[in-house]
C-alpha cells in the first residue's frame, strides 16, 4: 500500500474519488466537474459550495472549498468533502433537503443532518469506511515556525495579541488595494446566513446561493 504522506488537498480529493466511485456515469460525471479545493475558508465555515463560479472554458461549474479554520478532524474533513458534493449533485435550489440527502447517499455519506453534524466513521458507507481510514494515516502533521497541531492536523498560525494572526492587509478594498485603484472601495456585495452571530461572506456578484452548515440559513445580502 501507498504510504506517501498526504498533504490536506490531496486528502479531500482522494475522498472525494472514493465517493465519487459509487455514482452511476451520469452523476459521476457531475460531480468530477466541480473545482474542489483546500482553503483556509471562514471561522464558522466547514465548508461552502459556490455555484457556477468556475470557469471551464465556456462552461460555468460548482466551487467546492473544504475549510481549513472549520477542520476538527480527519473524518470531519472527510465528511464535509461529501457533504459539499452532495450540494454539486443536488444543484443550486436543493439546500438540505431531500435531494440533498439523497445524493449524499449515494455517494456514501449516511444519517447526515443539515448542520451540526458530528462525523463519526459509522456515517460512512462501508465500503469507503476503510479506504478513508487509511487515507487519514497518511494525513500530514503540523509545520514549523510557530504553527502548532490543530484537532485535525491542520497547521494553524500561532495566536497574535490572544487572536488568529492578522490578515493579509494588501486585499482589494478601500484600505488601497492596487488592483482597481487605491481607495477604490471594495465592489463585493456582502452576505449573512442566520446565525445569532452571522458568518460573513462577500463576494463578486449580486447573487449568492449557498447555505450556512451551522444555522442551515441560506446566505442573504447583508
Amino acid at each position: 500500500m501507498d504510504n506517501q504522506t498526504l498533504t490536506h488537498e490531496d486528502y479531500i480529493k482522494a475522498v472525494a474519488h472514493l465517493a465519487i466511485a459509487r455514482l452511476d456515469a451520469d452523476k459521476a460525471a457531475a460531480a468530477s466537474a466541480a473545482r474542489l479545493v483546500y482553503g483556509a475558508g471562514q471561522r464558522g465555515l466547514r465548508g461552502v459550495t459556490y455555484f457556477d463560479r468556475w470557469l471551464d472554458g465556456a462552461e460555468s461549474k460548482a466551487f467546492v472549498e473544504v475549510c481549513g479554520f472549520g477542520e476538527e478532524s480527519p473524518i470531519q474533513l472527510a465528511g464535509t468533502t461529501i457533504h459539499e458534493l452532495g450540494h454539486v449533485l443536488a444543484g443550486p435550489g436543493a439546500g438540505h433537503g431531500k435531494a440533498w440527502k439523497e445524493a449524499c447517499e449515494h455517494l456514501g455519506l449516511r444519517r447526515i443532518k443539515a448542520a451540526g453534524t458530528q462525523y463519526m466513521a459509522a456515517m460512512l458507507a462501508p465500503d469507503i469506511r476503510e479506504p478513508i481510514a487509511h487515507l487519514a494515516e497518511r494525513l500530514e502533521m503540523a509545520g514549523p515556525n510557530g504553527a502548532h497541531r490543530g484537532v485535525g492536523g491542520i497547521d494553524v498560525l500561532a495566536p497574535w495579541n490572544g487572536t488568529l494572526a492578522r490578515p493579509c492587509s494588501h486585499g482589494v478594498g478601500s484600505r488601497g488595494g492596487k488592483s482597481r485603484g487605491v481607495g477604490s472601495g471594495s465592489r463585493m456585495r456582502k452576505f449573512v446566513c442566520g446565525c445569532d452571530t452571522p458568518v460573513i461572506v462577500r463576494v463578486a456578484r449580486d447573487e449568492f446561493h449557498a447555505h450556512c452548515d451551522i444555522c442551515n440559513a441560506a446566505f442573504h445580502r447583508g
